[in-house]
């Protein structure tokens, strides 16, 4: 099947896994950056025998998979399954998880819950809110040099930082991106406005979700935290959201999701 990105599509009327789009990640760094992209499926839904079923689902794709999947190609993907028959709940479970799979070249994990237990998986963040950022003051390309420890505090602290104002930019068409951003570290204190000042140039960013948040991991980084974990809930759009998450230490795939998702 053509390629989906940038293109106007129709939505398949019947199963159609070759819809799935797959991105390449960028090379692996030196830095150490463990973690998943957990995907929210609000629109889940195909017919096991003859009746029609609905859930919302969430999966994990593992960090350092080759690839990840194109959001507009996933949509059309999962759509493609309303009309199509299974013969039982796993075996659709089953197909899925072994379609998206195939595609990121890494053993994705797959879970369903009943339409009204979204609230289960949901948990607001509670922390320090970043400072906002200056409206025509934003720099116009990202750089790590604007992070900076606080002057004159050097005992090592552990702080949950919280941004409500991320910002970036779909590299396919331009149109902005949102969510809220959580950074929980161990290490000498940093500086909470060069954070916001630093976040601020991804407002004209144009980058997929994924490399967002592993440019914002990777820089801050360069202030040598003891321990480091980014995670960045973006709004959905399509009747799918991510959430990625990045951190020095291994993590387990977690559902979580703001109310804003």
């Amino acid at each position: 099947m053509v390629g989906v990105l940038g293109q106007k599509v129709a939505a398949p009327e019947s199963y159609a896994p070759d819809v799935l789009e797959r991105i390449a990640r960028p090379p692996a760094s030196e830095i150490t950056r463990l973690g998943w992209d957990i995907w929210h499926a609000y629109e889940l839904s195909w017919c096991v025998e003859d009746s029609a079923v609905h859930w919302v689902g969430w999966f994990g794709i593992p960090a350092d998979s080759p690839a990840t999947v194109e959001s507009k190609s996933l949509k059309l993907y999962l759509n493609s399954l309303n009309h199509h028959r299974f013969s039982h709940h796993s075996e659709a479970l089953e197909t899925i998880s072994r379609d998206i799979s195939a595609r990121v070249e890494s053993e994705v994990v797959l879970h369903c819950l009943p339409v009204s237990e979204v609230s289960g998986i949901t948990e607001e963040l509670e922390g320090i809110n970043l400072p906002g950022c200056t409206i025509g003051a934003e720099p116009e390309t990202i750089s790590a040099k604007r992070l900076t420890h606080s002057p004159g505090k050097g005992n090592v602290v552990s702080e949950h930082l919280i941004s409500h104002s991320l910002r970036s930019l779909c590299p396919v068409t331009a149109q902005p991106d949102w969510g809220s951003l959580s950074i929980r570290y161990t290490g000498q204190p940093i500086d909470h406005a060069s954070v916001s000042a630093y976040l601020s140039a991804y407002r004209s960013h144009q980058g997929f979700h994924e490399q967002c948040v592993d440019q914002i991991y990777t820089d801050l980084m360069t202030l040598a935290p003891a321990s480091l974990q980014v995670v960045a809930f973006y709004q959905r759009r399509g009747g799918v959201d991510i959430t990625p998450w990045r951190s020095t230490e291994p993590l387990s795939p977690d559902p979580q999701r703001l109310g804003r998702q």
